[in-house]
């Protein structure tokens, strides 16, 4: 573990960022407490285009290879590339909100998706060229080193299906198709 996401495409991806966040609301002035506490994930929800029989035995052997929510996987959106190179500049704190990127980085939009260690990110403010400091979401999910770079080419996550229970189902013209739900695995 992690496994590798078979290589068969995907017809549909729908996509969310979960936080945890409290809200109080006063019954007599409608005045708001906001709490917002640590927990932010990923979670997804995947169909696959139509497989026949053969192209689907390896989605298959993937799922049960899986043992429901015991394993992992890593995964992430083909249609999410860039060319951006981004390296660090000093080190960065686990739920950092920020990064400071050294003097060689190029600019980045945001909406960009990069990858750090093992989790994607996406950045949430424009960043132009040279160094700065790269503003993203989630927070950051472990210590960052001076130094490393962050990749934007095909950007993955560490995964985990929602639930123990995933199916498939088979039509008269014999393909295959699958859905699924999955969360990021913290």
């Amino acid at each position: 573990m992690p496994l590798s996401f078979p290589n068969v495409g995907i017809q549909n991806m729908s996509m969310r960022l979960k936080r945890v966040v409290a809200v109080a609301e006063s019954p007599f002035t409608l005045d708001t407490q906001v709490y917002t506490h640590q927990g932010a994930r990923w979670e997804a929800e995947v169909t696959l285009p139509p497989l026949t029989y053969a192209e689907a035995r390896s989605v298959e052997a993937f799922i049960v290879g899986l043992k429901g929510r015991e394993g992992t996987f890593t995964f992430g959106n083909p249609l999410h590339t860039d060319t951006a190179i981004v390296l660090t500049s000093g080190s960065t704190a686990i739920r950092s909100e920020t990064l400071t990127t050294s003097a060689g980085s190029t600019a980045v939009s945001a909406g960009t998706y990069f990858q750090l260690g093992s989790y994607l990110y996406m950045v949430t403010a424009d960043k132009s060229s040279g160094a700065g400091t790269l503003e993203f979401q989630p927070p950051l999910r472990e210590t960052i080193a001076t130094g490393q770079a962050l990749d934007f080419t095909q950007p993955k996550s560490l995964w985990r299906m929602a639930s123990n229970e995933v199916s498939w189902s088979t039509n008269e013209a014999s393909l295959q198709g699958f859905s699924f739900a999955m969360v990021e695995a913290l």
